[in-house]
């Protein structure tokens, strides 16, 4: 579908309490469904943590190893990452899977938000096996490139492109278009519907962030919430019905 479509039905003047009202009453309805969804996150996210601590810990040990300034010792330090390689290799190779099941499990909540505007049920299997994963994770992938080198410019850039993009995986999971193509059709949107963005943002933010705290367990809540009120605002800025008993 062709940029100038997914734009042909915006409509302006979506309440971001609206938003919020629905996303309660959606969360609430599939409940089970969606804690199982964010359960998956919180132990692959734990599982990430799990893989990057022994990395870390094996590459300061050769470092020290080495010692520093005039007295590196470059041989010390290439003999020890050569004794800790089939560890390194086998710690990134868990860390990759980790990270891969994580974009899929991501993938899966908000795929589900989406299929939840529509008065969809939430089926396990094809919620995680649906349509466009691939196009999902190149975008998100651009999307956290694009924040890294704004973190390069002082910060706010960096906000900057997350406000832009917020939409981007919505676009890229629902639609299967490029990612070029779902970056520019949620900037389109964000410019057209500033305020509102920058609510979802800001609500999104704090989700995330308070579902970092505590071992991870507000992940439960937050984060199918921050999916289903970017999902509510997704189809209503684009003109597109919401199922109003989700």
């Amino acid at each position: 579908m062709k940029y100038s479509a997914l734009m042909s039905r915006e409509l302006n003047g979506v309440r971001f309490g609206a938003a919020v009202g629905w996303a309660r009453v959606a969360f609430t309805k599939n409940l089970l469904a969606f804690i199982a969804l964010a359960v998956i996150v919180m132990i692959l996210q734990f599982g990430q943590q799990f893989a990057a601590n022994p990395f870390t810990e094996s590459f300061t040990r050769c470092i020290e190893v080495g010692g520093a300034g005039a007295t590196l010792d470059s041989a010390a330090m290439a003999t020890c990452f050569e004794s800790e390689m089939g560890s390194l290799l086998l710690i990134i190779l868990l860390a990759i899977v980790f990270v891969v099941a994580s974009f899929l499990a991501t993938a899966g909540v908000i795929r589900g938000a989406l299929y939840v505007t529509l008065g969809r049920k939430i089926g396990f299997a094809d919620t995680f096996t649906g349509p466009h994963f691939g196009a999902f994770v190149l975008t998100v992938l651009l999307i956290m490139v694009t924040f890294i080198a704004g973190l390069f410019l002082f910060i706010v850039p960096a906000i900057f492109a997350v406000l832009l993009f917020q939409f981007a995986p919505f676009f890229a999971l629902d639609r299967g278009v490029t990612p070029f193509q779902a970056l520019k059709a949620s900037s389109h949107l964000v410019r057209r519907n500033w305020p509102l963005a920058i609510l979802i943002l800001l609500f999104s933010g704090a989700s995330y962030l308070i579902s970092g705290l505590f071992w991870g367990i507000p992940t439960l809540l937050f984060l199918p919430l921050a999916a289903l009120v970017t999902g509510y605002a997704y189809r209503t800025l684009q003109g597109e019905m919401v199922d109003p008993t989700p």
